[in-house]
């Protein structure tokens, strides 16, 4: 009971953190240092670069959600790996939580006048939702990949890629200009307590057998 109260304190530690960082978000616009961020990353000008953000994005936030989750979630299962698989098609669920801290902060889109844009989406600014996503699936992703495949370069790549999308995609948000800096930061901070919550659950469950039969081999 103690090992799993220590962990537990600090997520709240961490949750109460959160919590002070949206209170901040409610109350302005941006933080110091937004803008200055925001404009050294649109400085690059680079068709390349900016194809690579958006794919990212896209994997996080757009076909990631509709291919990657079901298709991952099925080779879990098919891999017998129920466990798993269930955990990765309910994570996607975690877009809930981050739409109420958006209508519960409500704090506004980048203007036009400060960072450019070429779309502005209507709904409020922060956390972002695409940096929560990529945080959360693949987060877990990336979890799964290190904890069971065994072999190094498979292992390599698959969490190379969970890493690519992971930070291109918070980067992509701020140089299309529909997120602030800490826009993102707050959405890596929200996907962070879910992602954690999630893989205590998983080491949780994996160990219940052990519990009862006494069994301490390695699952993976």
């Amino acid at each position: 009971m103690r090992a799993l109260l220590a962990p537990l304190r600090l997520w709240f530690v961490f949750l109460c953190g959160f919590v002070v960082l949206s209170v901040f978000a409610a109350a302005y616009d941006r933080f110091p240092g937004d803008p200055w961020l925001a404009h050294r990353l649109q400085d690059v000008d680079s068709s390349a670069f900016a194809r690579t953000l958006d794919w990212a994005a896209d994997a996080a936030g757009g076909w990631g959600q509709l291919v990657v989750v079901p298709v991952g979630a099925v080779c879990l299962l098919l891999a017998r790996r129920w466990l798993e698989g269930l955990l990765l098609l309910v994570a996607p669920a975690a877009g809930i939580l981050h739409t109420a801290v958006k209508e519960i902060v409500d704090r506004p889109r980048p203007s036009h006048e400060l960072v450019s844009w070429t779309s502005r989406p209507h709904t409020p600014s922060f956390p972002s939702g695409h940096a929560d996503s990529a945080i959360v699936i693949y987060g877990l992703l990336f979890y799964f990949i290190t904890v069971s495949v065994s072999q190094p370069v498979l292992r390599l790549m698959g969490q190379a890629l969970c890493l690519w999308v992971i930070l291109f995609t918070g980067m992509q948000r701020v140089y299309t200009g529909v997120h602030w800096p800490s826009d993102v930061l707050g959405g890596y901070y929200l996907g962070g307590l879910v992602l954690a919550a999630l893989i205590a659950l998983h080491r949780r469950l994996r160990s219940a057998p052990e519990a009862v039969t006494g069994d301490s081999r390695p699952r993976y």
